[in-house]
């Protein structure tokens, strides 16, 4: 067995069994970030297997520049989105079924069209005519490590991108498409009360950006968006570290709202 199974299995194993870490076995860690999305790959095909599900989509982590600096990253990563993962707007999860609940306010959108193979990078306006619809999102980000900020951005990568969970609202497809969505206001309720706000420029600038990201990234590696990837670009406000039995919600004005609960 090679260190990316490895790695992985030592993961998945963490992630079943809610197990607290303090990071990869040394031997086992993953060198380089293409090394870390190798033992990703592994970590989301042992969890689909396990649970009966399918990937798809994406969720992008640090794209919000507080968080690098947290993290102590210089870019953004991305995880994959799994659909035994994935819920609608409305649905009430078991606190239990996490370690830590951490709740992030983002910009959301599925892809109208596979992006073609490109021989020049992909820009904003290349990216925004595929774009489907624009979805409110809820991300819970959910980790084994005892202490995130100290492991590396390759431990991160590998573990998922420590997603746990995320939340869609009703997508919208017209009128995102002519709204400044960097000056677009977030506002995270909890418990009914405005406890963080923010708006699109907290994402790369802008969620826009953030996609095309994204795409260049895949196609350093091969890969590229497909017609029906969900993509979660990011916490657009400060995050929250949700408790049992609360009620968060996320109001992204005209443009919708997406809304879950835990119980305890």
């Amino acid at each position: 067995m090679n260190r990316t199974q490895q790695a992985a299995e030592f993961l998945v194993s963490a992630r079943l069994g809610q197990r607290i870490i303090e990071n990869i076995p040394p031997e086992d860690y993953p060198g380089s970030p293409t090394e870390a999305y190798r033992v990703q790959e592994r970590v989301v095909t042992s969890l689909t297997r396990h649970n009966g599900s399918s990937v798809i989509g994406y969720k992008l982590a640090c794209t919000n520049r507080p968080v690098m600096e947290l993290l102590g990253v210089s870019g953004p990563f991305s995880g994959r989105l799994m659909s035994h993962s994935t819920h609608e707007s409305g649905v009430s999860l078991d606190a239990s079924d996490f370690i830590r609940r951490v709740v992030e306010a983002e910009f959301a959108f599925v892809m109208g069209e596979t992006f073609p193979e490109s021989r020049i990078p992909f820009t904003v306006n290349l990216v925004k005519p595929r774009i489907g619809a624009f979805i409110p999102a809820i991300e819970i980000v959910d980790y084994r490590y005892a202490d995130f900020t100290q492991v590396g951005g390759n431990a991160l990568i590998a573990d998922n991108a420590i997603h746990g969970a995320c939340v869609l609202g009703d997508s919208e497809e017209t009128r995102w498409r002519t709204m400044e969505l960097a000056q677009h206001p977030v506002r995270l309720m909890v418990n009914g009360d405005c406890i963080e706000t923010g708006m699109g420029a907290n994402v790369l600038d802008s969620p826009l950006n953030a996609l095309v990201w994204l795409a260049n990234h895949l196609q350093r590696f091969g890969s590229r968006l497909e017609a029906g990837d969900v993509v979660i670009t990011g916490t657009a406000c400060n995050v929250y570290p949700a408790q049992a039995e609360d009620a968060i919600s996320v109001d992204f004005g005209e443009l919708g709202y997406v809304s879950m609960s835990f119980d305890g």
